[in-house]
């Protein structure tokens, strides 16, 4: 089993084409322990990496696209994270994760 972190962060839409948008968004996350299969299946969901290229490091997260609501116009963004307070030994899993994912090759 491995822990990890799911961060959400809102922004709001811009007011009248702003040129230096630059909102503050609100965030949050939360921890979920999670098997393997199921850490494969969220790494396909959340396909992004957040270096190129990736090498499956745990310092490295996951993003998934961008959504908006069109009802409102604000924009949320959604990353998966490994989470520091598994034990140094289960950091291998997170490599082996991307590599099942088809993130890294």
């Amino acid at each position: 089993m491995l822990t990890v972190t799911f961060c959400e962060f809102i922004y709001p839409a811009p007011e009248d084409d702003e040129e230096d948008y630059c909102p503050e968004g609100e965030g949050s996350s939360f921890g979920e322990t999670v098997g393997f299969r199921e850490l494969v299946r969220l790494m396909r969901d959340y396909p992004m990496p957040s270096c190129s290229p990736a090498s499956g490091e745990p310092f490295e997260w996951l993003n998934a696209e961008s959504q908006q609501d069109y009802e409102t116009g604000d924009y949320t963004e959604c990353s998966l994270h490994y989470a520091r307070e598994n034990p140094a030994r289960n950091a291998k899993y997170w490599r082996k994760a991307m590599l099942a994912a088809g993130i890294i090759k």
